[in-house]
């Protein structure tokens, strides 16, 4: 834009948004430090290492796969595109653990790394965005699992596999978005983490997880129609298991939603970082 040149007061927000995101950008080697900083806090040192993460999300595989076969004999729905209830599960909490885990360890990042927040030269806005990426380092070791399994199970793979980074993008803008909302808001009111655990809480049983959108009640599915996490899960069994071309008119819709949230995720924490090293 040349000097001078008068800016019309609407494009301010989407300036601002694209300097701060500009910043981010700028400060790419510290993000990258802070993420193998966080890998290597949650692995390293430990007898198993880095191998926990293969260890952890088969474990809990393991277990619902006991629970829901052996216990409740549950199987996999009709509609689902798999006979296997572990792999029709596995492919549907696989997104919802990286949102999930992305959110709960946002929401107190600041607080824990107060040393660094009261720096006023430190940019704090890098802290949730480094727990974000380290938890898709995460989500490509399960990913990689599950290709595995469908693998192992005799499933063939089909092109519209490349579709599930797509939907994993727009749910990185959505969860990121709303991290930098909880670990702002969780600044100034502390019982943000606790109520977003109740809130988690209901949101995963809300989500179509353990059981299809065509199983829910009729009277209640327009909860899973504004879920956003309903679609991404639908999405990625639509992909990798049932062989479907997901709804693309569908996707735009998230994909503007995950952006307005990211948006004004990024907008709000810029307005109120610089109120941080008073209260901490």
């Amino acid at each position: 834009m040349r000097a001078g040149a008068r800016v019309h007061p609407a494009m301010m927000p989407w300036i601002v948004l694209g300097n701060f995101v500009r910043k981010i950008y700028l400060q790419r080697d510290l993000i990258r430090n802070f993420v193998v900083r966080d890998l290597r806090a949650r692995y390293i040192g430990s007898f198993m290492g880095f191998f926990w993460s293969v260890i952890n999300p088969i474990v809990l595989l393991t277990s619902y796969a006991f629970v829901f076969m052996v216990i409740l004999q549950q199987k996999a729905p009709v509609d689902s595109g798999t006979k296997s209830f572990p792999l029709f599960l596995f492919c549907g909490i696989l997104p919802w653990l990286f949102f999930q885990d992305t959110l709960q360890r946002s929401s107190t990042i600041l607080l824990d790394n107060a040393s660094l927040v009261t720096k006023t030269i430190f940019p704090t806005e890098i802290l949730p965005l480094s727990v974000l990426l380290a938890g898709v380092v995460n989500h490509l070791i399960g990913f990689a699992i599950l290709l595995g399994i469908l693998l192992f199970t005799g499933n063939s793979f089909s092109p519209l596999i490349f579709m599930v980074p797509v939907y994993f993008f727009v749910l990185m803008l959505f969860t990121l978005g709303l991290a930098w909302m909880l670990a702002s808001l969780n600044v100034f009111v502390r019982d943000i983490a606790q109520v977003l655990n109740v809130l988690l809480t209901f949101w995963f049983w809300f989500t179509p997880i353990f059981y299809t959108s065509s199983q829910f009640p009729k009277r209640l599915l327009f909860l899973v129609k504004l879920n956003p996490l309903a679609h991404i899960v639908i999405a990625y069994r639509d992909c990798m298991l049932q062989v479907r071309m997901p709804d693309l008119i569908n996707l735009a819709v998230l994909a503007l939603v995950s952006t307005a949230v990211f948006a004004a995720g990024g907008m709000f924490f810029r307005h109120v970082k610089r109120e941080f090293v008073d209260v901490l």
